[in-house]
């Protein structure tokens, strides 16, 4: 079985629209998700990376050699910037109605694009808010929201100082 069909089998089965409490009878204790967290969770996101790893400066160079345009790549991070306050606005909203369809979308488009412009820290916060959504908890998902924000201010300020740098090539 693959990692991700064995983590889909051992999530909390899960309303349509809404958080649910519910569980599959085949979980246990033990079992484990795609971020690979057990049932009794994952470590706080400020846990999860020293603060030094919030940026990983090598991302924006692979995306610039995939796209092959640095100024393209430096245009993506500058949008995900501007887009990171209402992305975050979004989710705390749609986790605060408790609103795992609305959540999940934005959480997921969070992840992949934190991931896309290096901020592996942020992303891995992202992991543990959509965690806790996959398992069914809504308090715990609303708590990481929650931490998410403060890493959320700390990332916003390591990207922007990695594309200030003078004399900064996103190709290395």
């Amino acid at each position: 079985m693959v990692a991700h069909e064995r983590a889909r089998s051992t999530r909390p089965r899960l309303s349509a629209h809404r958080f649910s409490d519910s569980t599959d009878s085949t979980d246990s204790t033990d079992s484990t998700d795609s971020t690979g967290c057990g049932r009794s969770g994952c470590p706080g996101p400020s846990e999860a990376l020293e603060p030094l790893e919030q940026l990983d400066p090598a991302a924006l160079s692979r995306l610039a050699q995939e796209l092959e345009s640095e100024e393209l790549a430096r245009s993506i991070a500058g949008t995900y910037l501007r887009m990171l306050d209402a992305r975050l606005a979004r989710a705390a909203s749609a986790l605060a109605r408790r609103d795992e369809i609305a959540a999940m979308d934005v959480l997921l488009s969070l992840r992949v694009s934190s991931a896309t412009v290096g901020l592996v820290g942020l992303e891995a916060a992202v992991l543990h808010v959509i965690d806790a959504v996959h398992r069914g908890e809504p308090e715990l998902a609303r708590e990481r929201g929650s931490s998410m924000l403060g890493l959320a201010d700390r990332a916003r300020r390591a990207l922007r100082s990695h594309l200030e740098r003078p004399g900064l090539s996103v190709f290395s």
